[in-house]
């Protein structure tokens, strides 16, 4: 090698010690530890940048840098990626770990259950009443163990809000933006109000496919200006120059479109249609989003930065957004002869999805006739006036404990299990109403059970105690109603006929007046 040469290589390497690269200068800060499977990773911190990645539980990626709720991590092939914080457990150089999340949680639910374990099946040892907080010891697959009143236990995370568990999105929506941009009426009416509030007044209505320019933001209601008015508008209502291309597409189709209302502030979005799937969003009280389609008991939903979640069913109230013309549903609105007006009635087709419940005499599923009278029913109790959910719309499986927690979420006034039986003996026959509570649920089975057989041509099997966790968990009035016998041929083809499934149903709904005189 020559002597220039050997001279030159020295002053590189010579010149490389004293400046450092700037990758030097980035130093990694500590460990990210995933908390929860499939995790979106984005592009940016925050929830309007695109997923680019997904990882899984318990994998570790170095943290490269830190945005507010959001963590920037190293990923393998030299990408990177966003991920939320309070969805990591972050370990030091030195191997500690520390959860990002809040140190505390609050109850949302007003008799949340403590257990010795992170499931239902383990004893309950307590309760973590609505509004009480609690430090967070240690948190499980949509469970956490809190520290509460000198005691231990693990609670559902369902149920509990954290304080640092708000999207970027959440948090900037109670501040104000003055950034200008265009919208388009999305709804056949808008109403134009002169305060960001339903209960200010009206200033005009806007048609649907209206341009207007809007001013700023705030709280999820728009400053607007359109046709020489300038107002506020539910800023849901609009489809603005921002929204994905398929908004566009849809906008024709707005007026049909379904509206999901939260009813219970904190209420979870993830980011698929299970309780364990990461929570991508937290809402508030009276938050509107359009469905967007379905998947079991949940609904997928627009988020407000164009993104899609998904919501449990049992915890929206829903309507149609042409009807409203951008006003939030209103609760007991039906035309009905006054007795069920205002009345909060859960109907719960029993069975569901991979629990076909029993199988009749000709091998039909009894999952399937139970939604059939449920949907009836609810159809003829909407129309008389009541609120009325379903706890599946489809066949999908839900849990007796989601059950059970629509009546207790929607403070039921009545909730009724719709079943069929079935028996070895093959000549047994008849309807039967259960009870568990004798002072909360027995007058709700009785007249219910008494107005039935009045129109029914199938034997009367009386009103019975029955231990059923539909009826022994819950805190609302409830009852168990076994239709008539599928393992017996000709009542089979009896209770899947139109008339018998129309006769109970009106019995039902006359048993229910009859309950609420």
């Amino acid at each position: 090698m020559s002597k220039k040469y050997f001279v030159l290589i020295v002053c590189i390497i010579f010149t490389g010690t004293l400046f450092p690269t700037f990758s030097a200068v980035t130093a990694a800060q500590g460990e990210a530890v995933i908390a929860t499977d499939d995790m979106n990773v984005r592009s940016g911190p925050g929830l309007s940048y695109g997923i680019t990645a997904k990882v899984k539980k318990g994998e570790h990626y170095p943290i490269l840098k830190e945005n507010g709720d959001w963590v920037q991590i190293q990923l393998g092939s030299g990408k990177k990626g966003w991920v939320v914080s309070w969805l990591i457990t972050k370990k030091d150089q030195a191997g500690t770990s520390s959860s990002k999340g809040s140190d505390t949680v609050t109850s949302t639910d007003p008799d949340l259950r403590m257990r010795t374990g992170p499931g239902t099946s383990y004893e309950v040892i307590g309760k973590f009443p609505q509004g009480s907080q609690a430090s967070v010891l240690e948190k499980n697959s949509g469970w956490i163990k809190i520290s509460y009143k000198n005691a231990t236990g693990w609670v559902s995370s369902e149920y509990v809000t954290s304080g640092s568990s708000r999207s970027a999105s959440a948090k900037s929506g109670q501040t104000e933006s003055s950034a200008a941009s265009a919208g388009t009426v999305g709804v056949s009416s808008l109403n134009v109000r002169a305060s960001a509030s339903h209960d200010a007044a009206i200033i005009t209505k806007l048609n649907r496919g209206t341009k207007v320019a809007v001013l700023n933001e705030k709280n999820g209601w728009a400053h607007i200006e359109a046709n020489g008015h300038k107002g506020w508008v539910a800023s849901h209502y609009l489809l603005t120059s921002s929204d994905p291309a398929e908004d566009s597409a849809n906008a024709g189709s707005s007026s049909s479109a379904k509206k999901a209302y939260i009813v219970y502030g904190g209420t979870n979005i993830r980011s698929d249609a299970s309780t364990s799937a990461s929570t991508v969003e937290r809402a508030a009280k009276g938050d509107s989003y359009t469905i967007t389609g379905s998947k079991g008991s949940w609904y997928k939903i627009k988020l407000h930065n164009g993104q899609t979640g998904y919501v449990a069913n049992w915890v929206v109230q829903t309507s149609k957004s042409a009807e409203e013309a951008g006003e939030p549903p209103v609760s007991g609105s039906h035309s009905g002869n006054g007795s069920l007006n205002n009345k909060t009635i859960i109907v719960d087709p029993g069975h569901g999805g991979k629990d076909s419940g029993t199988i009749g005499y000709s091998s039909q599923f009894e999952k399937n006739l139970t939604i059939k009278t449920a949907k009836l029913l609810a159809g003829k109790l909407r129309s008389a006036g009541a609120d009325v959910y379903v706890t599946r719309q489809d066949d999908t499986f839900v849990s007796l404990q989601a059950r059970v927690s629509t009546s207790h979420y929607r403070n039921a006034d009545a909730f009724i299990s719709i079943h069929y039986d079935s028996y070895a003996d093959t000549s047994t026959r008849g309807s039967t109403a259960y009870y568990y509570s004798p002072g909360k649920d027995q007058e709700l089975a009785s007249d219910v059970h008494s107005e039935v057989v009045k129109r029914s041509s199938i034997p009367d099997r009386g009103v019975l105690f029955g231990d059923y966790y539909v009826l022994r968990e819950n805190r609302q009035p409830a009852m168990l109603y076994e239709l008539g016998y599928v393992s017996h041929p000709q009542e089979e083809a009896i209770v899947h006929s139109n008339s018998y499934q129309e006769k109970v149903t009106d019995g039902i709904e006359s048993g229910l007046e009859k309950y609420f005189q």
